[in-house]
């Protein structure tokens, strides 16, 4: 049988509630943060989408019901030029500055 002095036993209780506290000071932020939504995934509010995703409510829908996460962009990739070309006919000859 192993006998422990007096000090002994008074400080594993002491080491053991320090370890706990660690362990909870570590685990507590990440628990309280939680996963945010991927895309398609259910949300009610904004800060439940990941960062490049928006929270998207149905019409007439409230945060109550929930929406989706979709892309802020729709899909569309915004590092490509966009063709801003019109097909207006701008050779007349008329000047729009006159009043008539």
């Amino acid at each position: 049988m192993i006998l422990f002095s007096d000090e002994e036993r008074r400080g594993k209780p002491t080491l053991m509630l320090r370890s706990l506290c660690v362990a909870l000071l570590l685990t507590v932020p990440a628990v309280l943060t939680g996963c945010k939504q991927g895309d398609g995934e259910r949300c009610q509010v904004q800060s439940d989408c990941q960062d490049t995703l928006i929270c998207v409510l149905p019409p007439g829908g409230s945060p109550q019901t929930g929406g989706v996460c979709r892309d802020a962009n729709g899909g569309q990739d915004l590092s490509t030029a966009l063709d801003m070309a019109t097909n207006a006919d701008l050779s007349s000859s008329a000047d729009l500055s006159t009043h008539d």
